[in-house]
């Protein structure tokens, strides 16, 4: 296995775990991210789940489009739905 996609792999098991987010949730996550990346009028409210579900802060998803965080959510998403995009 490639030792960047195993150290993603690590990165999102480890996120998971620290909030209790189980794979099908992390994939919805990066779906939502992905459809936000495409439509940037659903950014504001998939930034509100995500900062009150405490998944994320402010300060990593700011008002103003994230789209380095987005592409992380997206990728990580992708692997805890055991895609390899």
């Amino acid at each position: 296995m490639d030792p960047k996609l195993e150290q993603a792999q690590l990165a999102t098991q480890e996120f998971m775990q620290q909030h209790s987010l189980d794979a099908r949730t992390m994939a919805s996550i990066g779906q939502m991210a992905k459809e936000a990346i495409q439509d940037r009028s659903l950014y504001p409210m998939l930034r509100e789940q995500l900062i009150n579900s405490k998944i994320l802060t402010e300060k990593e998803l700011p008002k103003q489009i994230n789209y380095m965080t987005l592409s992380v959510l997206v990728t990580m998403g992708a692997l805890a739905g055991g895609e390899q995009s």
